[in-house]
């Protein structure tokens, strides 16, 4: 019995790891105010295994200064697939062609706080756009919501290597953005040959137990 319970328990183990959950955080900078070409930032993912992919992501972004209606993002994986994050925020809402006045993606006075870009929550209750949602005047945007694209679009990507955050300001005006910190959320799918062999061994293992239990 007891061959069988560690069996099972090896079972478990390498199921949990048919996906992972890795967060890596990176540094930003300065978006120079008012121009279209924009600054990317790179951030180097390397808390997965060589071969992994991506089987979802969130995105985490603080950013301080300007006007959120000028903001303009996206963000390219190692693979060269880009999403689009941010599309001048407020626009199609209000149909101010200036988009949200108001400054400021997660960060609250004096400390961070929560801004995250995902796609829809598990079981079908959805976020709201990021797009649309309506701005709090005075009020930093906090919580989440779901970017101006799709981020499943990165699903099947290489989640090691160089991602790239693009940000620019369109308009002139409200001063400098900064992006003070951004970081990744990846659920990843280890690599199939790895994950096919340990499974293949827990499984021969487990037949060995039950072939002592019944002999027993």
């Amino acid at each position: 019995m007891k061959t069988i319970l560690t069996a099972i328990l090896i079972l478990a183990a390498y199921w949990a790891e048919a996906t992972l959950v890795d967060t890596q955080s990176f540094s930003g900078g300065s978006i120079p105010d008012g121009s279209p070409v924009g600054t990317v930032f790179t951030g180097t993912f390397g808390n997965a295994g060589s071969s992994d992919k991506v089987l979802g992501i969130t995105v985490n972004l603080t950013v301080t200064g300007g006007n959120n209606g000028s903001l303009y993002a996206y963000l390219v994986a190692p693979n060269g697939t880009l999403v689009l994050l941010l599309d001048r925020p407020g626009v199609a809402a209000t149909g101010n062609p200036m988009g949200y006045a108001g400054s400021g993606f997660g960060s609250g006075s004096g400390t961070s706080s929560t801004f995250t870009l995902s796609d829809n929550i598990a079981g079908g209750a959805t976020y709201s756009s990021i797009q649309t949602t309506a701005e709090t005047p005075g009020a930093q945007v906090t919580g989440t919501f779901n970017a101006a694209g799709t981020l499943g679009t990165f699903n099947n990507s290489s989640a090691n290597g160089n991602w790239e955050l693009f940000f620019a300001d369109l308009t002139k005006g409200g001063g400098a953005s900064t992006v003070t910190g951004w970081s990744l959320n990846l659920t990843v799918v280890p690599e199939p040959v790895t994950l096919a062999l340990g499974l293949f061994v827990a499984m021969l293992v487990t037949l060995a137990g039950l072939r002592r239990f019944w002999r027993a």
